[in-house]
This record gives C-alpha cells, sequence and structure tokens, in this order.
C-alpha cells in the first residue's frame, strides 16, 4: 500500500497542475437582440459579417477588423465596387444582399440593423442557418449599451467599456450645455429633391435637443419623412441644416425664402451628414462643432430678446 500511495499521489499532483496550467475555458457569449432573439455564442465570433455601416464603424474602433469579412455597401453611389470605404469585401447593398456569397464567407455572426436591415433578409439568413443579430438603438442612452454587445460579440469586451464610458460622458456634456440660452428651432434637409427630413425621435434630433435645439418635423414612424417646401416656411425655424455636398445649391434654393428667419438672419450650417446620421459613437463627435454653433446662434437670440 506505501508503495501504491507513493507511486499514485505524485501522478495525482502532477496532473492537478496540469490541470492549473490549462487555459480557462471560454465563458458562453449571450447576445439579446433588439427582436427579441437572444444568441449564445460559445466564444466570442472570429468571422463576423455586418450589415450595416455604422455597426461596421463601430466594430472597427474596438480594434475588430479582423473578425470582419464581409460589410454592405456603405458608397453614395452604389452598385461599382468590390470593397467597402473601409476596404472591406462587400455582401451586397441598400438594394439588394448576395445570400450566396455570405454563406460562402462562412460567418459565426452576422449583424443586422433593425430599422435598417429589412426584416425578408433576416428571415431568410435564419433559414439558411445563420446566427443573425439584430440591434436597433431607439435613444441615445441606448449608445453605450449596443457598444457593450458588439464588443462582447467580437472578443473586445474591454475596449468597449472604455468607449461606452467616455460616451456616457459626451452625453453628460451634451446635457450640461443645454442649459444655456433660449431653445431654438431648426429644419434638417436630409435630401433636397424631393425634400426629406429627419424626425424629432431620430438619434441626431435627440443630440440636437441635448444642445438646446428643437427639430420642426415632429416624431412619428417615419424616421426620414418626405416634407414640404410649405410647411417649412409654416414652422418659420431660427435655423437650417443640409449636406455639406449640396450646400451651394441649398443657399440658393432656401434664400429666395426671405421671409424665413434663418434666412433673414443667414443661420444656416453645412453638416458631414454621413456622420452625423450613423446612429453610432462617430455621431456625437460630428454633432459637437454643430452644438457649438448653435450655442453661438443661442447666445445671439438671448442678446436679442434682451
Amino acid at each position: 500500500m506505501a508503495l501504491i500511495r507513493r507511486g499514485v499521489l505524485p501522478l495525482l499532483c502532477l496532473l492537478l497542475s496540469a490541470l492549473l496550467l490549462l487555459p480557462p475555458a471560454s465563458a458562453a457569449v449571450r447576445l439579446p437582440g433588439a427582436d427579441g432573439v437572444e444568441l449564445v455564442l460559445a466564444a466570442p465570433a472570429g468571422r463576423i459579417v455586418s450589415l450595416a455601416p455604422h455597426l461596421t464603424d463601430t466594430l472597427l474602433a474596438l480594434g475588430a477588423r479582423n473578425r470582419i469579412v464581409g460589410v454592405i455597401d456603405d458608397h453614395e453611389q452604389r452598385g461599382a465596387h468590390a470593397r467597402s470605404l473601409q476596404g472591406l469585401p462587400l455582401v451586397g447593398d441598400a438594394a439588394g444582399l448576395n445570400f450566396e456569397v455570405v454563406l460562402a464567407l462562412r460567418p459565426d455572426l452576422v449583424l443586422a440593423w433593425g430599422s435598417g436591415t429589412p426584416r425578408a433578409w433576416v428571415e431568410r439568413l435564419r433559414a439558411l442557418g445563420l446566427r443573425v443579430l439584430v440591434l436597433e438603438s431607439r435613444q441615445l442612452a441606448d449608445l453605450p449599451r449596443e457598444i457593450i454587445l458588439l464588443g462582447q460579440a467580437s472578443g473586445h469586451e474591454t475596449a468597449a467599456r472604455q468607449q461606452a464610458d467616455a460616451l456616457r460622458q459626451q452625453l453628460a456634456r451634451l446635457a450640461a450645455a443645454g442649459g444655456e440660452g433660449p431653445r431654438l428651432r431648426y429644419f434638417y434637409q436630409a435630401w433636397r429633391q424631393p425634400l426629406y427630413s429627419l424626425n424629432a425621435g431620430h438619434l441626431l434630433s435627440q443630440a440636437l435637443a441635448l444642445c438646446g435645439a428643437d427639430n420642426i418635423i415632429a416624431a412619428g414612424p417615419v424616421a426620414a419623412p418626405l416634407v414640404s417646401p410649405e410647411l417649412v416656411l409654416r414652422e418659420n425655424p431660427d435655423f437650417l441644416l443640409f449636406s455639406a455636398t449640396d450646400a451651394a445649391t441649398s443657399q440658393t434654393y432656401w434664400g429666395r425664402f426671405e421671409s424665413l428667419h434663418a434666412v433673414r438672419q443667414r443661420q444656416w450650417l453645412a453638416l458631414d451628414d454621413r456622420r452625423l446620421t450613423r446612429p453610432g459613437p462617430g455621431m456625437l463627435s460630428a454633432v459637437l462643432p454643430v452644438c457649438r454653433q448653435i450655442s453661438i446662434w443661442r447666445k445671439q437670440n438671448s442678446m436679442k430678446l434682451h
């Protein structure tokens, strides 16, 4: 028995030591989707297809480029490109998705945008056996949570939590600045012909509301409604916002309406609308200079009131 003990105990010690040296098993990654479908991954996804430019932007900001195997086209003029603006392989554009290409990429995870990815695409991808996570941020406060989910999904949770904290601080700064001066009303021109805008429920409108500016287009089921020039004339906003790529033509177009307060005061601003309308962390960075200009206009209006 003593010999057996002398032989067995050292062996048990060696086995225990080996077990302690083994790397810990990867914990399962639980990803609740905005559509009520929760995914459980055995480990962070190594091959990701992103069907929304702002989700791609967030992954890139987290350092997860090497995990992205395919994206939706983000060029303004689609159909003539093999790669995205960031040089990533394309799987389709707003007009259509190449399901065969997506399948050939063998993704562990497909990311979809709740209000931007057609529901039919999500259903078909799931029918093909792919795991699809639907994400949607309807309020600015949802953005940090979405960043953390993408960090967990891609294995970059530490960076995601740091960026989420920074985003919360940005939101707090915007909210603090919003209390200075009278509130202003604005019209955002998303497209000139035909005339489209964004409603007050859009994330950009929520960010501008923190800066002390209110959208003349009320919140509604359509995020980017078709509007008429007559509505803008009737609401008579304090300032106008439009794309920098159409600035000269937009100034000429609205400059005809001298009855508009924004036109008389030349209170209009050309924007980098590509960054501003993507519902991700880059949107808040892009909105800061807009808020600074709004602050100047608010102070000017405050002086006129006194």
